[in-house]
């Protein structure tokens, strides 16, 4: 992934600042929040990665730089017209336990992103939203520590199933407006 920059530099940055998440978690924040509303705001999901004031003042330049182009790399991907969104896990060198581990903290953070936006429960979710939703949250709560090498296909399955998932889902929180009005739109 590019245009979010490397795993291992994200991870870096959260470590040096003392974050209390992963950067497959704060990476589904941002997603989770964006997917509810494209224009969330970066100070806003900055303070959901950071626990204090302190801690986001600290930030350097450089590290604010990096934290801005994953948040603003995740929405220019997701605004995309072509589905080319993805998941930022751990590298596939990584043991399948390490990648697993990132596929549950990832999920773990989408449903924060979309709940910290205000979305939850109370919305009129489509059965197959619903549906999604539920499988997040138990492959938020999969145990990676009952994983072997072996189950490299099930979890590149997974991984598939929660990408096409986040696409479904942005399609039910922001329709296009050309599903929104029914009527063409003029070009």
């Amino acid at each position: 992934m590019k245009r979010l920059g490397g795993y291992e530099d994200l991870q870096s940055v959260l470590e040096d600042n003392d974050a209390n998440m992963s950067a497959s978690e704060t990476h589904g924040l941002a997603a989770g929040m964006l997917c509810v509303q494209f224009d969330a705001d970066f100070i806003r999901w900055v303070t959901a990665v950071f626990d204090t004031d302190e801690q986001i003042e600290a930030i350097e330049d450089d590290s604010r730089q990096v934290l801005m182009g994953l948040f603003e790399g995740t929405r220019e991907l997701l605004e995309a017209d072509e589905f080319i969104f993805d998941l930022l896990l751990p590298d596939d060198d990584e043991r399948i336990s390490v990648r697993a581990s990132g596929l549950s903290e990832w999920c773990q953070g989408f449903l924060y992103g979309v709940a910290y936006m205000g979305v939850g429960d109370d919305k009129d979710w489509a059965e197959e939203s619903r549906g999604i939703l539920r499988d997040l949250m138990e492959i938020s709560r999969l145990d990676s520590d009952n994983t072997s090498d072996t189950d490299e296909q099930a979890f590149m399955e997974l991984h598939e199933y929660v990408r096409m998932g986040v696409q479904m889902l942005l399609q039910e929180l922001q329709p296009s407006d050309e599903e929104g009005d029914g009527e063409p739109t003029l070009h």
